[in-house]
């Protein structure tokens, strides 16, 4: 499963919906619904399936980047690619 599914498979697990109708544009509060819990909570399972470490991230950031379906890929993505630079200063 590559990461745009992997979010989609999370989202659609915290709000009940099939992953199949979840569009990578969709915004999370206005066409899907989701709460700020709701968020958070999809966060959190994404930072336990892909073992990454969120806690350095403000609040504010997650709050203002994360608006889509896409920007939770493409964030991801990014702390995937910090976590592997990191992984390899060691």
């Amino acid at each position: 499963m590559n990461i745009e599914e992997q979010v989609r498979q999370a989202i659609s697990s915290v709000l009940n919906l099939s992953p199949d109708s979840i569009r990578m544009d969709a915004k999370l509060k206005d066409d899907l619904g989701a709460t700020s819990l709701d968020r958070y909570t999809v966060l959190m399972d994404l930072e336990e399936e892909f073992s990454l470490d969120l806690d350095d991230v403000p609040e504010q950031e997650l709050e203002e980047g994360i608006q889509t379906v896409r920007d939770i890929v493409k964030f991801i993505d990014a702390r995937l690619g910090e976590e592997g630079r990191k992984g390899s200063r060691s």
